[in-house]
């Protein structure tokens, strides 16, 4: 007599509640139930869910199919069947992001019947006690560290994102933080004639500095060079639209004992 010693995913399960929970009634306070074989399995990941994921609604509207995925009360997946073209056997679950948030397997013939049983315009509700999922289907997944960059108009980025600094911003990378200095666009105000379209003379540039031109960014680095002495007497002064630079006579005091300076 021939014996069963590994039977099918689908054979296993099909006489217990799995991917429920052994303590889920699967049935909410209106008296809507849920078969305990909707679902041969699931694996629910939602950035934010914790462990408890339940099923929370079941919504039968505009031919479509709506299970919503809850964790801590709060619904954070959900997935949607087109009952004219069903899935074979996965239902693909979502956030309000869009981003992927896990799957439910079934199969067609379970999920339109599911849908024809409840009936068009029905939203079943459900608690964390009539309808949880077992702990080894969820995978927490805490909403942290930084995950994506939400634009104005709801839009999500995820994924690899560039930082890009504009006119008159540098990010640079500083013990492994990044640093953004608002230094302000120096053609602005050029822009702006531009823009209005006020004639503007010929721009003329700096090109180089007793015959040394710029670094490869296009940069000139004034910098004291020499360190001979602590007390070099060289100063560079940054001033709005100027860069001064002066000697500082440190050996010499004025007359009320004051240290004298010449310019350059």
């Amino acid at each position: 007599m021939a014996r069963v010693v590994l039977p099918e995913w689908r054979n296993r399960w099909r006489e217990t509640k799995y991917p429920f929970a052994d303590n889920a009634s699967l049935v909410n306070a209106a008296g809507i139930a849920v078969s305990q074989d909707l679902f041969d399995d699931a694996r629910i990941h939602p950035v934010g869910g914790t462990d408890g994921a339940y099923l929370d609604r079941i919504t039968v509207t505009g031919g479509l199919l709506t299970f919503g995925i809850a964790s801590g009360g709060t619904e954070l997946a959900t997935g949607t069947v087109d009952l004219a073209n069903p899935p074979t056997d996965v239902v693909k679950l979502t956030d309000a992001h869009g981003r992927p948030a896990g799957v439910l397997v079934s199969d067609a013939a379970r999920l339109a019947g599911l849908a024809s049983t409840y009936g068009e315009g029905t939203n079943a509700e459900f608690t964390a006690t009539e309808t949880p999922f077992v702990p080894s289907v969820v995978v927490p997944v805490p909403n942290f560290p930084v995950r994506g960059v939400l634009l104005d108009d709801g839009t999500l980025l995820a994924g690899d994102i560039w930082l890009v600094g504009g006119p008159g911003v540098v990010l640079r990378k500083v013990n492994g933080n990044i640093r953004i200095d608002l230094l302000g666009d120096p053609y602005a105000k050029r822009k702006a004639c531009e823009a209005a379209g006020t004639e503007v003379a010929p721009f003329c540039g700096l090109r180089t500095i007793n015959g040394i031109g710029p670094d490869e960014l296009g940069d000139f680095k004034l910098v004291l060079g020499s360190k001979e002495a602590a007390d070099n007497i060289l100063r560079i002064e940054q001033k709005p639209g100027t860069v001064r630079m002066r000697l500082a006579a440190n050996r010499e005091l004025g007359p009320n004992g004051e240290a004298t300076t010449t310019p350059l």
